[in-house]
């Protein structure tokens, strides 16, 4: 649904495809090679679900007249509401040579810019017309009851939502698929988003590859930490013992010394006595 405003028009998803098959009266398939389809066009109404009343055009609210809540005034407005299109975009396709999904060519019109103002339930009428066939026939003073329309088909019922109502986008069809890598400009909606946000909800940390600058600076940076620690204690046993050795030249001395020093203090406390 795109409403009666300018922006966000959103196209019927998928976009409405229709196949072109000629055949001959007695009912044998004609070649897709062999069709002349350079002035084949196909035209797409909008139609009511039951296919009995045309909806290509409606009323535009903003052209209804309010209803006052003042005073009654002597003038009225003697305009009828405004009728709009209610089938908005590109309702004429031309006829491409296109292979399908499955490799099968074939001629196909594409309307990938169909949108709908109002909600509701509808369906497309399509009319096909060979300009081409037309002039010769005009042309040769051959008339035909029918007008300009060869052919007439109608898609099956579709619903159209409202913002508020709408369920969400459904994944690109493999016809839509294989027509955009054609070059025919199908907007597609991929999946790589939803499966990376899979992948790293499910990733186990554990396999995380570590970044070639991280690796290389963390070993570097342990293994030094490990060496100046190795050096420390090496430097610290041989102080220890260099020191020892120099204390054991000296021990008779000490002794000597600390002897003296109780015997002076022995004969004190008998001279205080």
């Amino acid at each position: 649904m795109c409403g009666f405003g300018d922006k966000d028009r959103r196209p019927i998803d998928p976009p409405p495809v229709v196949r072109l098959l000629v055949s001959t009266a007695d009912g044998t398939p004609v070649p897709e090679s062999s069709v002349d389809h350079s002035m084949m066009i196909v035209h797409a109404g909008l139609w009511s679900e039951n296919r009995t009343e045309e909806r290509s055009l409606v009323i535009n609210p903003s052209s209804i007249p309010t209803q006052s809540t003042g005073p009654s005034s002597t003038v009225m407005s003697l305009n009828a509401p405004s009728c709009t299109r209610n089938l908005m975009g590109h309702c004429t396709s031309s006829a491409y040579v296109l292979n399908n999904n499955l490799g099968q060519q074939g001629i196909y019109f594409i309307f990938q810019d169909l949108s709908v103002r109002t909600e509701g339930t509808f369906t497309l009428k399509f009319s096909f017309c060979d300009v081409k066939g037309l002039l010769v026939r005009s042309l040769s003073g051959y008339t035909n009851s029918r007008g300009s329309v060869a052919a007439e088909v109608y898609s099956a019922p579709f619903k159209v939502y409202s913002a508020k109502k709408f369920p969400g986008m459904t994944e690109s069809t493999a016809l839509s698929k294989a027509f955009a890598k054609q070059g025919i400009k199908i907007p597609i909606r991929k999946e790589t988003r939803y499966r990376k946000t899979n992948n790293e909800e499910t990733r186990d940390p554990t396999n995380e590859e570590v970044p070639e600058s991280s690796s290389s600076a963390l070993p570097t940076s342990t293994i030094s930490d490990s060496k100046v620690s190795e050096t420390t204690v090496e430097s610290t046993g041989n102080d220890e013992k260099r020191n020892h050795h120099d204390l054991s030249d000296d021990d008779t001395d000490t002794v000597r010394d600390s002897e003296e020093g109780k015997g002076k203090s022995a004969e004190k406390r008998r001279r205080k006595s």
